[in-house]
């Protein structure tokens, strides 16, 4: 998975892989990443150095940041695998896949359930984050794949959402 993150005017390209390696600007590091109690704080372990990060949305991709006492307005951006936006055709592009290797956690939604775009249909844990998988676009679930509790592979279909009015196969 990758990410571009702007922090004012610098631009990091982040890339997360197996086994705790993180990219920055294709500079490779170790990287731990534990949640605390469902709170938007971080406990980071960067080359066995010890940061906490306090994360927290105030718009569209743009977050504000406090990482070892240091405040930072940032802008995130996903660059990949991609969720496509309303408007998209029809095709496969419903499909809602897992963008790494881990654990299906939850799947708080249901066959025929009506979600908004951006609706959290499935949640991953891989390396130790919880990442949430959301709706690319406000619709209906046709399918679900998988079971909570269950390892999933990257790129397998979680979840099928068809858009307003356009069956998805």
């Amino acid at each position: 998975m990758k990410y571009i993150i702007t922090v004012g005017e610098e631009k990091f390209e982040i890339e997360v892989g197996r086994g705790g390696m993180v990219w920055v600007n294709h500079r490779p590091y170790s990287v731990d990443f534990q949640g605390v109690d469902g709170r938007p704080e971080y406990s980071l372990l960067v080359n066995h150095r010890s940061y906490e990060a306090h994360v927290e949305e105030t718009e569209g991709d743009e977050c504000k940041m406090v990482v070892a006492g240091r405040s930072y307005q940032t802008n995130l951006q996903q660059q990949g695998p991609s969720y496509p936006k309303s408007g998209d055709g029809p095709s496969d592009t419903g499909k809602v896949c897992a963008p790494l290797p881990g654990l299906l956690v939850a799947m708080p939604v249901a066959v025929g359930q009506c979600v908004e775009q951006g609706e959290v249909v499935a949640v991953l844990e891989s390396m130790k984050m919880n990442l949430e998988l959301r709706a690319p676009w406000k619709g209906t679930v046709q399918a679900l794949h998988g079971t909570p509790g269950a390892e999933v592979g990257q790129g397998e279909v979680l979840a099928i959402i068809g858009q307003e009015g356009i069956a998805v196969g």
